[in-house]
């Protein structure tokens, strides 16, 4: 929402928001989401397994990058289909526990048992410590987040999808698509297209009241 003129008199509270405004300025001002054509485009796109299965996760959580990357193999329930967010990997401090569809759980569950990660026969988890996603073989070490921005890029670009629709005050291209886009996917697919109740959406992605859309 733009500040009309005259909307603040408080010059205090006008220089907080002006500060604010210049930390967010390069992320933009709209709510940037990807259509259901779109996702199936840039799914599509996706010739690595493994980082398509990484993106429909982002995206079918609703959660945020941050949140993604530390995801343990210890945080899944595979009998019921969730994730648990522990306080201390979210970004509002509230623990959380989100639902995960269970054609996507039960390909998790394959890769992990790929890896020797859990047995082959039944759901016992040998490494509970090993992050979900994690580069190589290192399991015990987890995708940076501007690792997962970075591969997002890629594919958002070879999809066709990324436009650029302004400049920051330093001149560099303000992108339409980031990875926090399929978050925001998730709430307009959820609200607008499924009609899912807004407190059940919020639950399931964090937020914390109406207002906020991080």
């Amino acid at each position: 929402m733009q500040m009309e003129k005259g909307e603040f008199k408080d010059v205090t509270v006008l220089g907080e928001r002006n500060k604010r405004s210049r930390k967010y300025e390069r992320f933009g001002e709209i709510i940037r989401y990807l259509t259901q054509d779109e996702l199936t485009q840039l799914f599509d796109s996706i010739d690595n397994y493994k980082h398509k299965l990484m993106f429909e996760v982002i995206y079918e959580l609703g959660c945020r990058v941050g949140e993604f990357v530390r995801i343990q193999i210890k945080h899944l329930n595979f009998n019921r289909s969730t994730v648990f967010f522990p306080a201390e990997n979210t970004k509002t401090k509230h623990a959380r526990i989100s639902y995960l569809p269970k054609g996507l759980t039960n390909e998790v569950k394959s890769v992990l048992k790929q890896k020797g990660l859990m047995n082959k026969r039944g759901d016992r988890i040998r490494m509970p410590e090993a992050y979900l996603f994690h580069p190589g073989k290192r399991w015990n070490k987890p995708y940076t987040e501007n690792r997962i921005r970075q591969i997002f890029q890629h594919y958002v670009s070879k999809a066709g999808l990324q436009q650029v629709y302004g400049k920051d005050s330093l001149g560099r291209n303000l992108k339409m698509f980031t990875v926090h886009s399929l978050r925001h996917s998730h709430l307009m697919s959820y609200i607008v297209d499924k009609k899912i109740p807004l407190p059940i959406v919020q639950k399931q992605v964090g937020h914390l009241c109406r207002a906020r859309h991080k």
